[in-house]
């Protein structure tokens, strides 16, 4: 007989908000097609429907939150040839379900003793930063702010700290952090988070490989209002041509000589990154935009390549400071495998991908413009309101690996697919560029009430 409960149909972008557990293995047999949430008071069970390639069978698997607050399979309907009869089933199991759960979770008996809760007050309130406030006080953030929470509660951390950061003086490193978790579950990577160095150590098809993170500090004031002019955009370009050497290079050359307590050696000859390769993650904050083209002054140092010209240089000059160029040409760099370059790791981007989810800034219109490249990956403007349901964008967007031509361990530029990749020939640059790719974008704001 019929309970009369139903599961209702969701996007597998609502899906995806709330589930950062799936393992890259189940691609290679079976493919998901359809996704399901059921909410009663402070219960919520989330439903994938799966088709077996193997079998070319309906399969269904029911979520639910742990201790942990993860969403975790309480549930599995197996072997349907039917659609319809799964569905039914499905329906009909929801009151046994709901009878299993306490205050609202699915105990699995694995969980740690308290939730990783990346917003319970760690710090005092004179001690929280500006963007804690924001995400915690203003409606056109609450996207962001929900997207933050459940992610983090898959995130490992290993140093104990990461919390307290966060909500204090370290903001803009753990939400790259956050990004970059995002951006590697998205590209399929098995994440080792276990150890203290490197920040992230992927696996894929065999291949494992560690990477550092380490991002450019903001000089702003993220509340000063300024006015998007000539300008503005004058120093802005200055700023990129000038000064983003200087503060790349301060940033690779401290983490290819640090050597991490408490073994005092390089992040590559640890016992779990030797014989590896290594990538150095970085993410500019330094001022507002400034993130948006700055890879024109990261490709510029790493290469030893002039900007505006092409040609190339011996050093960067900035007034009377001079530092010498081309990072990968140094010998003592050749650990350092590649350089990642992201520039979305944002408030924003969090709060777009929160957007997608169906997540609403109430009293706000949030638009994106920019340039994406398409089918033939030939770069075109776009603008684009986020909430319209053809919008689409995934985490990994404006995201640019630089390689080592002369790296001990190369990257095979194939597990990191949906970004830009660079190589230096002999005599020329080579760039691959994917399709439907979001190269550069920015958020505009319209307040509705």
């Amino acid at each position: 007989m019929s309970s009369g409960l139903k599961f209702r149909e969701i996007s597998k972008e609502q899906f995806d908000i709330y589930f950062y557990g799936r393992s890259p293995y189940l691609k290679t047999f079976s493919q998901e097609i359809r996704w399901f949430k059921y909410e009663e008071n402070d219960i919520t069970l989330l439903c994938t429907i799966i088709v077996c390639n193997i079998d070319n069978d309906y399969n269904a698997i029911v979520l639910g939150r742990d201790l942990d607050k993860k969403f975790r399979a309480i549930n599995v309907l197996a072997s349907y040839d039917s659609m319809d009869t799964l569905l039914e089933n499905l329906n009909d199991s929801i009151p046994k379900m709901l009878s299993q759960h306490h205050n609202g979770t699915f105990m699995q008996g694995d969980e740690s003793a308290k939730p990783f809760s990346l917003f319970l007050s760690k710090v005092p309130d004179e001690k929280r930063n500006i963007y804690i406030k924001m995400l915690l006080e203003d409606p056109l953030h609450f996207p962001a702010y929900i997207v933050l929470e459940e992610l983090a509660y898959w995130f490992k951390d290993p140093d104990g700290i990461f919390i307290r950061d966060f909500q204090s003086d370290s903001f803009n490193s753990r939400l790259f952090e956050l990004y970059l978790n995002a951006v590697f579950y998205e590209l399929d990577f098995e994440m080792n988070r276990e150890y203290n160095q490197p920040d992230f150590l992927l696996s894929k098809f065999g291949e494992v490989i560690s990477v550092e993170a380490v991002s450019i500090a903001e000089t702003e004031d993220p509340l000063e209002r300024k006015e998007v002019n000539q300008e503005q955009m004058d120093e802005l370009r200055t700023h990129v041509l000038k000064v983003m050497p200087f503060k790349f290079a301060r940033s690779l050359l401290k983490k290819v000589r640090h050597r991490p307590e408490p073994e005092k050696v390089h992040y590559w000859e640890l016992d779990h990154t030797k014989n590896k390769p290594f990538i150095i993650a970085m993410q500019d904050y330094s001022k507002r935009m400034s993130m948006a083209f700055s890879s024109e002054a990261l490709h510029s140092y790493l290469y030893g390549v002039d900007i505006e010209s092409g040609t190339s240089i011996e050093k960067h000059i900035d007034g009377n400071r001079v530092i010498k160029s081309n990072f990968f040409g140094s010998e003592q760099n050749n650990n350092v495998s590649a350089v990642l370059l992201t520039t979305q790791a944002t408030i924003p981007k969090f709060n777009r991908m929160g957007i997608l989810a169906g997540i609403e800034a109430k009293g706000f219109k949030i638009l994106v413009n920019g340039v994406k490249t398409d089918q033939e990956a030939n770069p075109f403007p776009f603008t684009a309101d986020v909430s319209d349901p053809n919008y689409q964008e995934p985490w990994c967007t404006a995201v640019y690996m630089y390689h080592n031509p002369n790296a001990i361990h190369p990257v095979d530029y194939r597990l990191f697919p949906n970004m830009i990749h660079v190589f230096q020939k002999e005599d020329h640059f080579e760039e691959l560029v994917p399709r439907n790719y979001i190269i550069q974008s920015t958020t505009m704001i319209f307040k509705t009430e």
